[in-house]
């Protein structure tokens, strides 16, 4: 072919291939519509996920319980991801396919908030908590989902980073908007109704995946290099590469500090600094989470995507510390946190098709996601049972989350070293490019580089 190996190839109009950016203007448009779909598939999922956390002190008053009942109600959600979210990746890759499984996990996710709505109605504790269940069961496989077809639409073009971060940063307007809205309709009609309003949120994304399945029909048909791939066997994991298992690692050490610090934060930053407005403190990470196109924008042009990594997983241990140990204005804390988000999820997860072949991103991302959630459930607990036995003493919760964020930052340290033999996550954008397509056409997981200029 006439084309330079590093570019990506896609199909043009009448099947013949050429690179990305020589695409028809249509093409694009037609991929970005797919993105904002593909975003809205998990807007009510992030919306509901933090309603417990937007008003705490209401959730524990009409339930009639205390801190280690009310982060229950979160580790519900993901103890059974522990198991439940990798099997939805398998699922996606070899039983189901991608868009009955993202309609199947979009049908719990909503069937799990009806319930929990009803609880609130009913002030059945017990309910909340299946409820809450049941949402666990289709939530992470939804995330799981939402990254299969991010990686399916831009696999291969230059613009993957930035599609990345657009589903994040789009997303996490659900959490943000969950924070500010939360309160007011609790305040202005009552608890019970405010879980209902997440219900609704729930309907906009089911009928978003419905549209997203149509436009993935389309794309298939018209992507004539698609290729039925063989089912995904389980023994294939045991060929993950080594840096593939510690990024998982580290996902679960950068995520624990943001999403169990984020179900307390309200109460523990009302606590530290009473003049306040918690509400709004807590909900920054999410929407300082906005400039995350932007940063994947720039590693979509520059690659090195393991260096932004380290630099955001030596911020959310910089944002803790400043937090725990300090009394700066709490702004500035969440700030950190926020934009160490925004670029830790603009550079992680498009690492994936770097490692494995396309066939294999559902069980993998179903892995990372298991991980995650086994991690958050855990640790969950653990601070909610410090704070009921320590009456809301918060420093001993800060000072966990600092321990695991340092952690985090020597694992990125040493996939660094690794790194520097396999030349796979911390190179040139272009190389990268050229990197995923050579596993895919070999159709196996990157062991080590095969270059020979080191």
């Amino acid at each position: 072919m006439a084309t330079e190996e590093n570019e990506p190839l896609t199909p043009n109009e009448d099947g013949s291939n050429s690179p990305a950016q020589k695409q028809p203007l249509k093409s694009h448009l037609f991929r970005y519509l797919g993105l904002l779909f593909i975003c809205l598939i998990t807007f009510g999922s992030y919306y509901i996920y933090d309603i417990p956390g937007a008003f705490q002190t209401n959730i524990e008053a009409l339930y009639n319980i205390q801190s280690d009942k009310f982060n229950v109600l979160y580790s519900v959600y993901n103890f059974p991801n522990t198991v439940i979210v990798f099997f939805g990746g398998y699922l996606i890759d070899s039983v189901f396919g991608l868009r009955k499984g993202a309609l199947i996990f979009c049908c719990l996710v909503m069937s799990g908030q009806i319930l929990f709505a009803v609880s609130g109605s009913l002030k059945l504790y017990w309910l909340a908590v299946v409820g809450r269940m049941i949402f666990g069961l289709g939530g992470e496989s939804l995330s799981v989902a939402q990254s299969t077809f991010c990686a399916t639409w831009f696999n291969g073009r230059s613009d993957i980073n930035f599609a990345f971060a657009v589903t994040l940063g789009f997303s996490r307007i659900g959490s943000a908007v969950n924070f500010q809205t939360t309160p007011k309709i609790a305040a202005a009609l009552n608890t019970a109704d405010a879980i209902w309003f997440g219900a609704i949120t729930c309907g906009v994304s089911f009928v978003a995946c419905l549209i997203l399945i149509a436009l993935d029909a389309i794309r298939a048909k018209k992507d004539k290099s698609v290729v039925k791939n063989d089912p995904v066997q389980l023994a294939d994991i045991k060929r993950f590469p080594v840096s593939l298992w510690l990024i998982f690692l580290a996902i679960v050490l950068f995520y624990v500090p943001l999403f169990v610090y984020v179900v307390n934060a309200k109460q523990f930053l009302g606590t530290k600094w009473p003049g306040c407005d918690a509400s709004v403190l807590a909900s920054i990470p999410y929407y300082t989470a906005a400039p995350s196109p932007i940063i994947g924008f720039i590693i979509d042009r520059f690659g090195r995507n393991l260096t932004f990594m380290t630099v955001a997983s030596i911020g959310m241990a910089v944002a803790h510390i400043i937090l725990a140990y300090t009394h700066v204005t709490p702004y500035v804390g969440m700030i950190i946190m926020g934009l160490s988000y925004a670029t830790m999820a603009a550079s992680i997860w498009v690492t994936f098709p770097a490692l494995v072949p396309s066939k294999r991103l559902g069980t993998a991302y179903g892995l990372a996601f298991a991980f995650q959630n086994a991690g958050v459930a855990i640790v969950t607990l653990i601070i909610g049972a410090i704070l009921t036995k320590t009456d809301n003493n918060y420093l001993y919760s800060e000072s966990i989350f600092v321990g695991i964020a340092c952690v985090g930052v020597a694992i990125h340290i040493i996939l660094i070293f690794i790194d520097l033999k396999t030349k796979a996550i911390n190179i040139p954008a272009a190389d990268m490019k050229a990197l995923v397509k050579r596993i895919n056409q070999e159709e196996k997981p990157l062991l080590i580089n095969d270059n020979n200029d080191n």
